[in-house]
């Protein structure tokens, strides 16, 4: 089954964080039904969020969590992806 990398965005306060998961799913569609029910379940303390479009909105909606996108990848590319992102280069 191929791997899909999932970009999930949170905003709360007008802070905007993004957040990035590895799926395997046997196509885009199951990868984003796993997507939003792992959004479903965000914020553990909150038992009941309002769905909408692409995402959650939780806490009476001051945080919303969205589904951002869902790319094709293998395991190797989101390694490098995530040591890009999480590198700073001083050179």
């Amino acid at each position: 089954m191929p791997d899909y990398r999932v970009k999930i965005s949170e905003t709360q306060d007008e802070d905007l964080e993004h957040h990035h998961y590895l799926v395997t799913a046997k196509d885009e569609t199951e990868a984003k039904e796993f997507a939003m029910k792992f959004m479903k379940h965000f914020f553990d303390d909150d038992d009941d969020p309002e769905k909408n479009e692409n995402g959650y909105a939780f806490y009476n909606k001051a945080v919303m969590v969205r589904l951002e996108s869902i790319k094709e990848t293998t395991k190797e590319q989101f390694k490098e992806f995530l040591l890009k992102l999480h590198t700073i280069n001083m050179t």
